[in-house]
């Protein structure tokens, strides 16, 4: 017999039904039970197992009073037609985890400073309740970069600033808390424009998005900042504060643990709108991850937290 023919018989429903039917009869030793097992009957049971039959060019069963028996091209053949209709089920499964939202690769867009300051919560609860997916994050200097990234079609979902003249779907996620930073402690609970307008300032370089938010923030506070050094990482720049360079700028989830008596908020208080968006209806497991983010405590605050006087970026 040609087990490679025997193979191509399971293209087709018909013909991958032909091997249920006869691995049902092996199973359950006749034609009787298997037609009761399988709903069908009989006579059609029958038939398209003389069709495999005369496809495979052999005899398969030997039909007797007292049920049927493999012939020995029968023995050959089942243990192969298990391995095919295990395979085609498993195939079925996956597609259906992949449809679902179980299983697959997630490319997620971000900036950098949410990327570290904002989604590790959510990524250490998506692991432990998807763990058959790949997350990939891919991030961003800039807000720009990751809108840019987005329209290309570079991931399935971007996580960010809100974007600006966007055409797709985008949701609300929360509001990061903005905060000055310096050579604390403070003799004040808040910053005050007068004081952030006489203050040194340590500023960004023009590709790091969080220079778009200082300058926002010098244009909504009514001050000039007097830059003094520019830098390219949030880091970087907390550094130069903390050691007396001059004031910054950051997200208030960029601070260390222990560095809190050198940052304040400012007055009024500023946010930072963060959202998930894309180009069009997101796949399901852009959908579940966008569901979970909403659901685990991320250092964001809800609308409904947000200060009446709040200033939002």
């Amino acid at each position: 017999m040609d087990i490679g023919r025997a193979y191509r018989v399971t293209v087709g429903a018909v013909r991958l039904r032909q091997l249920e039917y006869f691995v049902a009869i092996c199973e359950s030793g006749s034609f009787s039970a298997a037609a009761n097992e399988l709903l069908v009957a009989q006579p059609s049971l029958s038939q398209q197992v003389r069709a495999l039959e005369g496809e495979l060019g052999a005899e398969l069963l030997e039909r007797g009073r007292q049920g049927v028996a493999l012939t020995a091209a029968g023995r050959v053949f089942l243990p192969k037609a298990r391995a095919v209709l295990a395979a085609v089920d498993e195939a079925r499964k996956s597609v259906t985890d992949l449809v679902g939202g179980f299983v697959g690769e997630l490319h997620v867009l971000t900036v950098r400073s949410v990327a570290s300051g904002v989604l590790p919560a959510g990524i250490v609860r998506w692991h432990d309740e998807y763990p058959a997916t790949v997350l990939r994050l891919h991030d961003y200097s800039h807000r720009r970069d990751l809108e840019a990234a987005m329209r290309a079609g570079q991931g399935d979902l971007a996580i960010g600033p809100r974007p600006r003249d966007w055409d797709g779907p985008v949701e609300t996620l929360g509001f990061e808390s903005l905060v000055v930073a310096g050579r604390g402690p403070y003799d004040t609970p808040r910053a005050s424009v007068a004081e952030l307008g006489a203050a040194k300032w340590v500023h960004f370089e023009s590709e790091q998005g969080m220079s778009e938010v200082l300058e926002w923030a010098a244009r909504s506070l009514g001050f000039t900042p007097r830059v003094v050094a520019r830098v390219g990482q949030v880091a970087a720049a907390l550094r130069l504060a903390v050691e007396g360079i001059g004031y910054t700028i950051i997200p208030a989830n960029a601070v260390p643990h222990g560095w809190s008596q050198h940052v304040r908020p400012l007055e009024p208080t500023l946010y930072r709108e963060m959202t998930a968006y894309g180009r069009g209806p997101m796949v399901q497991l852009a959908r579940r991850f966008v569901d979970l983010l909403t659901s685990v405590e991320l250092p964001l605050v809800t609308p409904e937290e947000l200060p009446s006087d709040a200033l939002v970026c």
